[in-house]
């Protein structure tokens, strides 16, 4: 039995959980190239370039009975130059831009609105798993998570390639042959749901450029207004995603800051 779509909460919430995530890995980012900074000219030559491509996923949750829920679809894109995007479509849309420059900007596209935050410079092959090896290095040479993570062996999904890592409760599946791109993953929330994306569509090479195009008329707002919206509700928000919106409200001040 298939469900209906998410109601509007529970997706934006969803969204607040996954830009969290990347916020944290954001800053474990920095920490590597720190790290990079101190590595021998030798070593630093050994660093490739991105390898561009865009991949879509849709999600899908499945309950303790049997039922499944349909979720968004995210979208995960690389260009050459480093740059990455984050897209999630469901019930709205937004985006998380992370551009070779160093500046960050989340996306509404519901409300037009953006909040934007000068990481510095940073070097984007931090960003992007490392084929060689089987995904779990950054292009970099550094381990792309600063938790455990664990190759499990490879399988062929939808016709690719791909390895498979689990790290905590997340399982993902990367394709070999295309940079390491997402092409399956699963998260087991410590309840009785669990989450499963399956992929949508691959394409190699340099992603649509409206995918990073953000246009001038979009209002800059909190990321917690930018999520909420204009009216500033969150009927489903418990103590724990209010916390979590006041983290990444004083993410973006810290930030945000760096560039007056």
């Amino acid at each position: 039995m298939t469900g209906k779509y998410f109601p509007k909460w529970r997706t934006a919430l969803r969204w607040v959980f996954v830009l969290a995530v990347c916020a944290l890995a954001a800053q474990a980012g920095r920490l590597l190239h720190l790290q990079i900074k101190n590595r021998t000219n030798v070593e630093a030559a050994r660093v490739r370039k991105p390898i561009a491509y865009t991949t879509t996923l849709r999600e899908t949750v499945h309950g303790p009975d049997g039922t499944t829920t349909q979720g968004p679809e995210y979208t995960f894109s690389v260009r050459s130059d480093g740059s990455t995007l984050i897209k999630t479509v469901g019930n709205g849309s937004q985006r998380m831009l992370n551009y070779s420059s160093g500046l960050q900007v989340d996306t509404n596209e519901e409300t037009l609105t953006k909040s934007s935050m000068s990481k510095g410079s940073e070097d984007p092959a931090n960003w992007q798993r490392d084929p060689d090896s089987k995904c779990l290095n950054s292009l970099a040479g550094k381990p792309m998570t600063s938790g455990p993570q664990m190759l499990l062996g490879e399988e062929t999904i939808a016709g690719y390639r791909a390895a498979k890592i689990t790290n905590g409760t997340v399982t993902s599946w990367h394709a070999l042959d295309y940079g390491c791109a997402l092409v399956k993953e699963r998260w087991e929330f410590g309840g009785p749901e669990v989450s499963e994306k399956e992929l949508v569509s691959l394409v190699s090479g340099e992603p649509d450029a409206t995918l990073f195009d953000v246009p001038a008329h979009y209002r800059e707002v909190l990321p917690s207004e930018r999520i909420r919206g204009s009216k500033k509700e969150c009927p489903a928000c418990n103590e724990h995603s209010e916390g979590v919106l006041k983290k990444l409200d004083d993410y973006y001040q810290r930030l945000k800051a760096k560039t007056r």
